[in-house]
């Protein structure tokens, strides 16, 4: 009796049964940081001045950027376009009840001091009473890059210098002054 030699079976056909069931990889979790100084510029403020942060990220140094859920943050955000972006972000520190959302309608790498991008952010904070505060869409935010340093924007990432000169509350008129903020692993 002799035994049937069995010879190597191509399965070429089948290889794309092998990944069945693989899904696109999850998005990236988004990351972000803030300082901000929440200014008292008079009788027109019902606030007391203060600074809030979340992570570590200043005008010279994006130092810690905290991801979604770490150390009870809250991140959300898109930068999306090319060559011009818009930026849709949101930020909470859970610890001490701070919250800031920024949009920026355009907002190009060439943004300046002197030529900023505008945009509204809304804050509240335990320091606030947790009142909400409102850009002044008759004088809205500004938002720059500093000449030659290492703050930029691209798709899915931000880090910009910002001010407000009229955050509005129930007839109250209060500033932010001279903030930073850095969004990455956003939306695109």
């Amino acid at each position: 009796m002799r035994l049937a030699r069995l010879g190597f079976v191509p399965v070429l056909g089948f290889l794309p049964l092998l990944g069945f069931g693989c899904s696109d990889p999850a998005p990236p979790t988004p990351r972000g940081a803030y300082s901000l100084n929440f200014a008292d510029p008079g009788a027109s403020c019902n606030t007391g001045g203060h600074s809030e942060t979340l992570g570590e990220v200043t005008a010279a140094a994006r130092t810690r950027v905290l991801t979604d859920g770490e150390e009870g943050a809250i991140v959300d955000c898109v930068v999306s376009g090319s060559g011009t972006f818009s930026v849709s972000a949101r930020a909470r520190n859970s610890a001490t009840a701070t919250e800031i959302r920024v949009d920026i309608g355009s907002i190009s790498p060439s943004a300046t001091a002197e030529m900023p991008a505008t945009g509204s952010i809304s804050f509240s904070s335990a320091k606030t009473g947790g009142e909400t505060f409102v850009s002044d869409p008759e004088d809205p935010c500004r938002f720059w890059f500093i000449p030659e340093s290492e703050q930029g924007i691209d798709a899915g990432k931000i880090w910009v210098v910002f001010e407000c000169t009229s955050m509005l509350n129930e007839g109250y008129s209060c500033e932010l002054r001279r903030g930073a903020l850095a969004f990455d692993s956003c939306g695109t």
